[in-house]
């Protein structure tokens, strides 16, 4: 009777290491397992930071065109209204010279 004690006690003794290491093994594969989606995480939360950045970059640089075109429009409606005033002046002097005037309302 007491060798059959001893045996049961030595099977529990090698039961209790083999879930002891299953239960390691299967700690450290949850560990691999959860530092895999710490980094996969990781990356996308980077690549969604470098996603907005980039989407912030084309705002900004679509707001420079259209503040460019803006000032682009600006600038030829000046240059032209100058060069209308300059033809408008030429034009006046050479009325003037042939004795004619333009007609200008009084303000």
């Amino acid at each position: 009777m007491f060798g059959r004690e001893a045996r049961r006690s030595t099977n529990k003794f090698v039961q209790r290491e083999r879930k002891d290491k299953e239960i390691a093994d299967r700690t450290d594969e949850l560990d691999r397992i959860k530092s895999v989606i710490l980094k996969a995480e990781f990356e996308c939360l980077g690549v969604n930071y470098y996603e907005k950045a980039l989407k912030r970059r084309e705002r900004i640089q679509q707001r420079e065109m259209e503040l460019w075109n803006t000032s682009l429009t600006m600038v030829r409606r000046e240059a032209l209204r100058r060069m209308l005033e300059q033809e408008r002046q030429l034009h006046i002097r050479e009325l003037s010279k042939i004795g004619l005037a333009i007609y200008q309302q009084r303000t």
